[in-house]
């Protein structure tokens, strides 16, 4: 994009953005580790999970305009699980563009995949600020 900020009429739906590839490693778990404490075992816990979504969001929609507003999502996992060390390849994707009460309302779904194999589904709705 030629500007300086990625703008509401110019994310087009059905815009794929990735794959963004998140390491479920050392740094991560400690992260991880001083919020909820020890992961016990070596499968990674849904909400790791989650993170590296969020994580990978913020990377895959850039530059974005400041004073967005995350004004939902939801999550939907397969039950397939990563292990600690495993990395995550994550795609973001515009879903879903609307105007509502004079706000720009955009849904991302954001899949994500360990080896071909999907282990979560998430959506993001975004209040676009621009």
């Amino acid at each position: 994009m030629t500007d300086d900020i990625w703008r509401f009429d110019t994310l087009e739906q059905g815009a794929v953005f990735g794959p963004v590839t998140v390491p479920l490693d050392r740094e991560r778990l400690t992260g991880w580790d001083g919020v909820y404490g020890p992961v016990i075992g070596d499968l990674a816990p849904d909400g790791l999970i989650v993170a590296g979504m969020m994580e990978a969001y913020i990377r895959a929609i850039q530059p974005r305009p400041k004073g967005n507003v995350h004004a939902g999502q939801k999550l939907s996992f397969t039950g397939a699980q990563a292990r600690l060390g495993d990395s995550v390849a994550y795609t973001v994707t515009v879903a879903g563009k609307e105007r509502k009460k004079g706000r720009n309302w955009i849904t991302f779904a954001i899949h994500a995949q360990l080896a071909g194999t999907a282990l979560m589904r998430g959506e993001v709705t975004a209040i676009w600020a621009a």
